[in-house]
C-alpha cells in the first residue's frame, strides 16, 4: 500500500504541476492507449480461430442454414472456410446456442426421421404425411452416401411413377447427384455402392437408379431387368471389373512397399457362362423293382331246383296241397391269385452345379521408373565418409533393372490366379521401365509474397501497436517536459531568491556609507563584473520569475521611501 501511495503522490504533483494545455493532451493521450487496447483485445478474443463441430465438412443446405441463424442472432464474426465453419474460442457456446434457437444444427443419421415425428400433427392429412416420410428417407440416405469414403456431397431425389401395365402399378425411381472428394471421378465399385445403398434403402430396383457424378460430368444408369440378354452382359462387365479391381489392389498393395512408384494396369477374361448344371445317369445291369402288388380272388355260387307250376295257386297263401320230397341246392367255388411288379432299370444320378463367371485368363502389366534402380543401386553402394558422390555404371543398371523385374514377375505371379494348363505362365506377367522425368517443385513464395500476405491479415494489429507506441512516447516526451519545467521553476524560485538576498545586502551596505571598492556600489560591481548592465539583468530577472523580480523592486522602493 506504501508503493501505491507514493506512485499516487507523484503522479498527482505531475499531473499538478502541468499546465492546463498539457493536462488535456495527457488525458486525451491516455484515452488513445486505453481505447488502442481495448480494441486490441476485442479482436483478439473475437477473431475466428476455432472450427465447430470439430471441422467436421457440411453441406451446402446446412451451411446455407447455419449463416441464417448466426445473421438472426447478431453473430458475425464467424468465417467461412470451405465448408466448414470458424468463430471465435471464446464465443463458441454462443454460436451454439443460435443454432440450437434457429434449429439449424448439422444433420446426421436419423435426424430428418425424428424431425418428422417431433413436429408431427394428428390434423395433416394422408398425403402430407407421406410426402414428410418421402423427405424424410430422402435426407437420410443422402446422409449414409455422404459417409461413403471418397464422397464430398451428395443428394437423393426419388418418384413414384404409375405405369401402363395390366394391372397398372406404381414404380419407384431414384436419382443421385453425387460429388467425389477432390476432382476424382467414381469409379465402378464406388458406383455399385451406392446403388446397393439405394436400392435396400430406398425400395427401388437396381435398374431404376441412375447415379450422376458431377465432377465427370456424366451419369451411370441401372443395369437391365434380371433375365434379359442386356442384364447378362452387364452382369459380366461389372464382375470383370470387380475382378480386375481386386487384383490391382492386391499387386499394388505389394509394390508400393517393395517398389515405390510402379503403376499397374490388369486384364481379366471371364468365361461368359453365367452358370452351369452337369447331370449324370449311370445305369445298372439287375433291374430295380419299384412296387410289388398281389392280389387274390374267391369266387363261390349256388343253385336250386326248380320250384313247380307257375299261377296263382301254387304260389297263393290260401290253404293249399303242399307237396312233400322236393329236390336238393347245389353250390360251386372257385379262387384265383396273381402278383403285380414294377421294375425300372438301375442307374446312379450325378448333378454337379457351378457357378459362372469365373476367371480364364489374367494378364498384368507393370511400369517401374528407372530413377527406382539408380535409387537401390545407391542403397546397396553407401557412401563412406570422405567419399565423394558415386554414380552407378550403365551396365550395373541394366543387371539391377533385370533383377528387379524378375523379382516382380515371381511375386506377382503368386497373387494373380493359376492359369489354365498349358498355358505359359510368365507371359502374363509384363514388367517394363519407364524414364520418369521430374516435375519441378512450385516455387515458394517470395520474401515480399509472404510479407505483404502477413502484412494484410496482420495489419489492424500493427497499426494498434504502432499507434499505442506512439501515444506512450508522446506521453513520456510530455511527462519529461512537464519535469523539466517543474525543475527549472523552482531552480528560477531559487536564484530569485538568492538574487534578492544579495541585492537587499548590497542596498544595506551602501545606507552604512561603506567603501564599495574598485566599482563603487557593490550592487552595480557586481552587475558591471557579469558584464552585463543592471538592466539586463534585471530584463532576464523579470522575464525568468516575475513574481520575483516584482518583489525585489517592491523591497528596493519600500527602502527607499
Amino acid at each position: 500500500m506504501d508503493f501505491l501511495n507514493k506512485a499516487y503522490e507523484q503522479i498527482a504533483d505531475l499531473f499538478g504541476s502541468m499546465t492546463p494545455a498539457a493536462r488535456i493532451t495527457t488525458g486525451l493521450l491516455l484515452g488513445v492507449i486505453i481505447v488502442s487496447l481495448v480494441f486490441l483485445f476485442r479482436g483478439q478474443v473475437t477473431s475466428a480461430d476455432a472450427y465447430l463441430f470439430g471441422a467436421r465438412p457440411l453441406t451446402d443446405g446446412e451451411l446455407s442454414s447455419m449463416t441464417g441463424a448466426f445473421a438472426k442472432a447478431g453473430l458475425n464474426a464467424w468465417e467461412n472456410e470451405g465448408n466448414r465453419l470458424r468463430v471465435p474460442r471464446g464465443q463458441r457456446h454462443t454460436y451454439i446456442a443460435a443454432l440450437v434457437e434457429g434449429n439449424a444444427l448439422p444433420q446426421d443419421a436419423g435426424s430428418a426421421w425424428r424431425d418428422m415425428f417431433e413436429t408431427q400433427s394428428p390434423f395433416s392429412t394422408r398425403r402430407t404425411n407421406e410426402l414428410r416420410e418421402k423427405y424424410a428417407l430422402q435426407q437420410d440416405l443422402s446422409y449414409t452416401i455422404r459417409a461413403l469414403s471418397g464422397v464430398a456431397k451428395a443428394g437423393v431425389v426419388l418418384s413414384e411413377i404409375d405405369t401402363d401395365t395390366f394391372p397398372p402399378r406404381t414404380e419407384r425411381r431414384a436419382v443421385v447427384t453425387v460429388e467425389a472428394t477432390g476432382s476424382a471421378a467414381l469409379d465402378a465399385m464406388r458406383v455399385k455402392q451406392i446403388r446397393d445403398t439405394i436400392a435396400y434403402g430406398g425400395g427401388v430396383e437396381p435398374h431404376n437408379i441412375v447415379v450422376s457424378d458431377t465432377n465427370a460430368g456424366r451419369s451411370h444408369a441401372g443395369p437391365p431387368k434380371e433375365g434379359s440378354l442386356e442384364s447378362e452382359q452387364g452382369l459380366y462387365a461389372e464382375r470383370q471389373a470387380q475382378r480386375e479391381a481386386e487384383i490391382k489392389q492386391k499387386i499394388e498393395g505389394y509394390l508400393r512397399v517393395a517398389y515405390p512408384g510402379a503403376t499397374v494396369a490388369v486384364r481379366a477374361d471371364l468365361d461368359p457362362t453365367i452358370s452351369s448344371t452337369e447331370r449324370k445317369i449311370v445305369y445298372d445291369e439287375k433291374p430295380t423293382p419299384i412296387s410289388i402288388s398281389e392280389n387274390q380272388l374267391d369266387e363261390r355260387s349256388t343253385s336250386s331246383p326248380a320250384g313247380g307250376r307257375p299261377g296263382a295257386e301254387p304260389n297263393g297263401i290260401g290253404n293249399r296241397t303242399v307237396t312233400a320230397g322236393g329236390g336238393t341246392d347245389s353250390e360251386r367255388t372257385r379262387t384265383e391269385t396273381g402278383t403285380d411288379q414294377e421294375n425300372i432299370p438301375g442307374a446312379s444320378v450325378t448333378v454337379a452345379k457351378s457357378s459362372g463367371l469365373q476367371e480364364r485368363s489374367v494378364t498384368v502389366s507393370i511400369a517401374v521408373p528407372r530413377s527406382l534402380f539408380k535409387a537401390i543401386w545407391h542403397q546397396r553402394n553407401p557412401i563412406l565418409p570422405g567419399e565423394e558422390e558415386k554414380q552407378p555404371e550403365k551396365t550395373a543398371l541394366e543387371s539391377l533393372e533385370n533383377e528387379v523385374k524378375t523379382n516382380i514377375e515371381e511375386s506377382v505371379v503368386m497373387v494373380i490366379p493359376k492359369a489354365p494348363p498349358g498355358e505359359a505362365t510368365f507371359p502374363r506377367v509384363k514388367v517394363t521401365s519407364f524414364d520418369d522425368i521430374p516435375i519441378a517443385a512450385p516455387a515458394p513464395p517470395s520474401l515480399a509474397e509472404t510479407g505483404g500476405a502477413w502484412f494484410a491479415a496482420n495489419w489492424q494489429t500493427l497499426a494498434l501497436f504502432a499507434l499505442g507506441f506512439f501515444a506512450i512516447i508522446f506521453l513520456r516526451g510530455m511527462i519529461q517536459s512537464a519535469q523539466t519545467a517543474a525543475l527549472a521553476d523552482t531552480q528560477t524560485k531559487q536564484l530569485a531568491t538568492e538574487r534578492a538576498a544579495d541585492l537587499e545586502d548590497d542596498a544595506e551596505d551602501a545606507e552604512e556609507g561603506q567603501d564599495l571598492g574598485e566599482f563603487g556600489n557593490s550592487l552595480r560591481g557586481r552587475f558591471e563584473s557579469s558584464g552585463r548592465s543592471l538592466r539586463e539583468e534585471l530584463t532576464e530577472l523579470v522575464r525568468d520569475d516575475p513574481d520575483a523580480a516584482a518583489n525585489v523592486i517592491q523591497n528596493w522602493m519600500r527602502e527607499a521611501a
